[in-house]
């Protein structure tokens, strides 16, 4: 569902989004009244204008190297920007990654003084930007400190091997968050890890189909 555009760029909200507000409002009213389920709201617009400001800037870095983004979508555990193409330099890929986090970072630094002043919901949504940024920073791909890692690696091993080496220790994440999820039945993290390990082995078959045929190297 496109909700409205930004810059020319189509900001949609997949509908598993709103059934999960749904069905966490409505939970929240029946336990806990009407005041309860109003300040979910309000804090899932506030993860909604967050997430939302992350994403557009991933996008609007990557216009300053000429790289479109056909649109954003908002799920329930975060956003994609889908850009016309890969940034192809080690340096595009690195600031297009970090602006997201940068963005997130911006907000909580902006929220922190109201915080300070004793403003109610600030400290909260400082508190929420700061782990959305360093949350989005762990090296596993094709999280931004995934492709952080691999803007950097590239720069000394080339572009494939990078991307090789980057999806390997992103499967070490994503096996852990998995891990972690079942010990602490946490479905958040096992969707997380599910997720991750469903994005490195989309990954490496693009790579083996543009690398003729060497599927075989990239399976999990």
């Amino acid at each position: 569902m496109t909700l409205f555009s930004v810059r020319g760029i189509p900001i949609r909200l997949h509908s598993s989004f709103l059934l999960l507000a749904a069905v966490l409002i409505g939970v929240d009213l029946l336990r806990s009244g009407l005041a309860s389920a109003a300040w979910t709201s309000v804090f899932g617009v506030a993860l909604f204008g967050s997430v939302l400001l992350h994403e557009l800037g991933h996008a609007l870095t990557a216009r300053r190297y000429g790289i479109l983004t056909r649109s954003i979508t908002l799920y329930p555990f975060g956003g994609v920007a889908a850009l016309t193409r890969e940034p192809m330099r080690a340096h595009e890929e690195l600031w297009i990654a970090l602006a997201g986090p940068a963005v997130n970072a911006v907000l909580a630094l902006i929220a922190l003084p109201l915080a300070l002043l004793g403003v109610p919901g600030a400290a909260l949504f400082a508190a929420m930007n700061l782990a959305l940024g360093v949350f989005n920073l762990i090296p596993a791909f094709p999280m931004d400190g995934g492709r952080v890692l691999r803007a950097w690696l590239s720069r000394r091993k080339g572009r494939f091997l990078a991307t090789e080496q980057a999806l390997s220790i992103s499967k070490v994440f994503a096996w852990g968050f998995l891990a972690l999820g079942l010990v602490t039945t946490s479905l958040n993290l096992l969707l997380i890890g599910g997720f991750l390990l469903y994005a490195i082995n989309m990954e490496r078959r693009r790579i083996a189909f543009f690398t003729g045929g060497a599927r075989r190297r990239y399976s999990l």
